[in-house]
């Protein structure tokens, strides 16, 4: 294609390789190392977004009980020096690169600091949105402890992201608030909230696109749908045909692009396989993300 697309992976994290590798790599043993790894890491990234032609990632923080498995938020046990946490590098890459890099807060809403650190990111750093990671702290979205949070939200104009679907194995999401069922009641509750569906359900696609055609407030991102496809769902469906199913059901508008870190097999080329027209495209691949995140192109602020 001739034309320049803009393009905005609306899900992504600070890079981290799978458990079972990022295990072997060393702790560093010194702030200097912390920084240069931090250094090298986000040039590693920016060369990769320039090659795949990704203009700006929105980088989700990650829960902080567990990023301690991914290398973030570490300390070592002789050096007693700490890597730095998802949210700090976010931060880092934000203020180095303003119109590439974006944050999205990952809290425990039940935590009584919560509300205020969210509002201290969005107005202190820039943070453009909020990830409750509902199935690793086993709460329902829906759950009307949560209503001061989701309130908070709105006061501040920003969108409310829930991770749905699972992964085979143990140890990171509980089974059954994994599933999207309970964002169709959160989005009847609260219609100004604005939310975002992430792996528009997972391996329970189909409930999530008929929950989000229920509730006009809630978008999906279409993050790990190939890679769910390819594992999870039997008999095994092309990943292609159903994100464009997905975008037929529910209009391009409420459909956002996103890797989930597997920027090699989800990106613009994959994206332009579909059969979009130029304007389902532009919306899917950057516009929306655009709108729902109040990203300035000139400034990334």
């Amino acid at each position: 294609m001739n034309r320049k697309i803009y393009v905005v992976d609306a899900h992504a994290h600070p890079p981290r390789d799978e458990v079972s590798v990022q295990k072997e790599r060393a702790v560093p043993q010194s702030m200097e190392e912390v920084e240069c790894r931090f250094e090298q890491d986000l040039e590693n990234l920016v060369c990769q977004m320039d090659r795949l032609q990704a203009d700006t990632k929105i980088l989700l923080a990650m829960p902080s009980d567990i990023e301690h498995l991914f290398h973030f938020g570490e300390t070592g046990a002789l050096s007693r020096i700490r890597t730095y946490t998802t949210e700090e590098w976010i931060i880092k890459a934000h203020r180095r690169y303003p119109q590439r890099f974006l944050g999205v807060a990952c809290l425990n809403p039940l935590e009584p600091d919560s509300i205020e650190h969210l509002e201290y990111l969005v107005k202190e750093h820039g943070f453009r949105g909020a990830k409750i990671h509902q199935a690793h702290y086993n709460i329902s979205a829906d759950d009307e402890r949560l209503t001061p949070f989701y309130n908070k939200c709105i006061e501040l104009d920003i969108a409310v992201a829930f991770h749905t679907g699972f992964p085979p194995e143990r140890g990171i999401d509980h089974y059954i608030t994994s599933m999207p069922h309970s964002l169709d009641e959160l989005a009847c509750h609260f219609p100004e909230l604005k939310i975002i569906m992430c792996h528009t359900g997972g391996n329970w696609y189909q409930d999530g696109v008929m929950i989000a055609m229920r509730n006009p407030n809630i978008m999906v991102d279409i993050a790990g749908l190939p890679w769910i496809c390819e594992r999870l769902v039997w008999p095994r469906t092309d990943g292609k045909g159903l994100i464009r199913r997905i975008i037929q059901l529910l209009g391009a508008d409420r459909v956002l692009f996103g890797t989930d870190n597997m920027d090699e097999d989800m990106n613009l080329c994959y994206m332009e396989e579909l059969g979009l027209t130029d304007n389902e495209l532009n919306m899917v691949m950057g516009e929306n993300a655009e709108k729902l995140f109040k990203i300035d192109r000139g400034t990334g602020m």
